[in-house]
């Protein structure tokens, strides 16, 4: 990694360079979170996911409240670590799947340290303890325009709704995508909050209903949370989409902020690519408000060394 100073302002965005526990805790405690805090992982693969340690220095700084939240996902399994395929769609399986992942990441042990519930959306929505369609909607659009994925609007537990006092952080992490995506940061980190397995609906032919799905799935939990954002490749960070992808490890790189879309705009600026070039980002600026270049235009000037 190039030379650079450990700790840089890029408008609300902060950075942080050689991040170790007590400097991760730092800035998530600068945040500011309202309790009851809703955390929400980056869980989607069993290959590449936010550690153990990651969650454990996050709930260190939250003396609160607090709910980690996931969703079902087929490439969370033994099957993606130790064949490099995906797991079954079973619901037994799936549930197998999950208890697995927990003890294998030594996650099981955090919550337990912390006394902090998981919360799986899946099993919620399967188990209709939903919010009504119709009140999700209204919510929605009394602050932005409609949902373009009608649908979504089904799939919000009541546990999340009854929290929304609170604050929604999404603990995402540094994701190289490539093709349609892109890079995957804290906005589509919330993706994983439509409850699965199967979001083929979502992802639409070639990805096409990606874009929209990402945005309208924050559209939801924007209207309902204060929403705040890490982005993180501390111990890694990660390049493409498949069970195979490129792991680079020990970055040591943190970035927080109380703005999705700015934090999102600065990390992908930093990262070396152009967040003009990032679908989902440009089509939320239509709903949350462009982001500020000038940080942006600040954060390039200041690019991480390419992950390659």
């Amino acid at each position: 990694m190039m030379q650079q100073a450990d700790s840089m302002k890029f408008g609300r965005v902060a950075f942080r360079n050689r991040v170790h526990r007590e400097t991760f805790i730092e800035m998530v405690n600068a945040l500011g979170l309202t309790p009851p805090v809703v955390i929400k992982p980056n869980w989607g693969f069993s290959v590449i996911y936010t550690e153990a340690d990651i969650l454990d220095w996050t709930l260190s700084a939250i003396d609160d409240e607090v709910l980690v939240v996931e969703s079902y996902g087929w490439a969370r399994c033994r099957e993606a670590v130790e064949e490099k395929k995906y797991g079954s769609y079973g619901l037994d399986a799936l549930r197998q799947a999950d208890k697995w992942f927990l003890h294998y990441s030594g996650i099981d042990e955090v919550l337990k340290k912390h006394g902090v519930e998981y919360l799986n959306i899946t099993e919620e929505v399967w188990a209709g303890r939903v919010v009504e369609h119709e009140t999700i909607s209204s919510i929605v659009e009394d602050a932005y325009s409609p949902l373009c994925m009608r649908s979504l609007a089904s799939s919000v537990p009541q546990r999340l709704y009854d929290l929304s006092d609170g604050s929604l952080l999404s603990l995402s992490k540094l994701k190289f995508m490539g093709d349609d995506i892109v890079i995957s940061l804290s906005l589509k980190n919330l993706f994983g909050m439509i409850p699965g397995p199967d979001r083929g609906e979502f992802h639409g032919k070639e990805n096409g209903a990606m874009n929209p799905s990402i945005v309208d799935v924050n559209k939801i939990y924007h209207s309902l949370f204060k929403t705040k954002g890490v982005v993180e490749g501390v111990l890694t960070a990660s390049k493409g989409m498949t069970l195979e992808p490129q792991v680079f490890r020990n970055c040591g790189i943190l970035w927080t902020c109380d703005d999705l879309l700015e934090l999102d705009a600065v990390v992908t600026a930093q990262a070396g690519l152009n967040p003009r070039e990032v679908g989902y980002l440009n089509l939320a600026a239509q709903s949350f408000g462009d982001w500020d270049d000038e940080p942006v235009s600040l954060a390039k000037k200041h690019a991480l060394p390419k992950f390659s």
